[in-house]
């Protein structure tokens, strides 16, 4: 499914961002970007995020999550691969799994489809 398909079926299922963007929903996020070697400027979408669903989390919590997080995919710029790479590798379905086998997410999480994190 598209990017695209996806956002049609949630409008559709009139699953608004309040019903998926929690607190640990946040963590996840920050969490898969500092697995793939992402910039913070994660914070700034985060905050974003946050604003927008009355949720508290702030740059100082990014960074904590940052800090606990294992450096996974190795992605540029500062990496040797490219998103691609992490794609075709099985993308962030696989990073999700890889850092909830390391109990560095929280697979009661729903994303965007309604399910949680573990069931993928």
């Amino acid at each position: 499914m598209t990017a695209g398909e996806q956002v049609m079926e949630l409008i559709q299922r009139r699953v608004r961002p309040r019903d998926i963007v929690t607190r640990k929903a946040l963590e996840n996020a920050a969490a898969v970007v500092a697995a793939s070697g992402g910039s913070n400027q994660c914070a700034l979408h985060c905050r974003r995020s946050r604003t927008k669903c009355g949720i508290k989390f702030d740059l100082f919590d990014v960074a904590e999550v940052f800090k606990k997080t294992p450096y996974i995919a190795d992605l540029k710029p500062g990496g040797r691969y490219v998103a691609k790479d992490l794609f075709e590798a099985g993308g962030v379905p696989l990073l999700m799994k890889t850092l909830l086998d390391h109990a560095s997410c929280t697979a009661i999480v729903r994303h965007g489809r309604g399910r949680p994190w573990r069931k993928i």
